[in-house]
């Protein structure tokens, strides 16, 4: 009797351990969250300040600037939207030649990558003409800034990897000199 009033104490207490950890993780994951400076966007903070705060503080875009960007951003993921669609089709359609029980041959695999690239071109197309019309809000005073702007923001866009490359070669580069 004492060895089963034992052994449920110490399930008690296990039991009581993993409820307040399970708590403490609830806690942690619902008020802990990192503060983010675009809502609705996910791991904003690892790449950096988003293209509205960007606006704002290097442009100097005014509040009536901000209101024409807003519009602009929305018709601009109005029109992108489908493109990303199409984008994950096709590579989904692409890398699934990898699986194919019928062994693709060269021209397969070729026009399914033209596919991508062809959609990865309205992609880009699309995204340059916003810029060119969020550049057209700008004065010609704030053109400049704007400018530098985009080209941070492009190079963002490029991908993560890019930054492991440029401290790779900057390595490279001091130990010649």
């Amino acid at each position: 009797m004492k060895e089963a009033f034992a052994r449920n104490k110490v399930l008690t207490v296990l039991v009581l351990i993993l409820l307040l950890t399970n708590i403490l993780l609830v806690v942690f994951f619902v008020w802990m969250k990192p503060a983010s400076g675009d809502p609705g966007r996910s791991g904003r903070d690892d790449r950096g300040p988003g293209v509205t705060e960007l606006l704002k503080k290097q442009v100097g875009f005014t509040d009536g600037q901000m209101t024409q960007y807003k519009a602009l951003k929305e018709q601009h993921w109005v029109k992108m939207k489908p493109y990303f669609g199409e984008i994950r089709a096709a590579k989904d359609r692409f890398y699934g030649l990898l699986s194919s029980s019928i062994a693709a041959d060269s021209l397969t695999i070729a026009s399914a990558a033209d596919s991508i690239a062809a959609k990865q071109k309205q992609i880009d197309m699309q995204t340059f003409r916003h810029f060119q019309q969020v550049r057209n809000i700008c004065t010609p005073a704030q053109q400049p800034a704007f400018d530098s702007m985009v080209q941070q923001v492009i190079r963002r866009m490029s991908g993560p990897w890019k930054k492991t490359v440029k401290k790779e070669k900057d390595s490279l580069n001091t130990q010649h000199h």
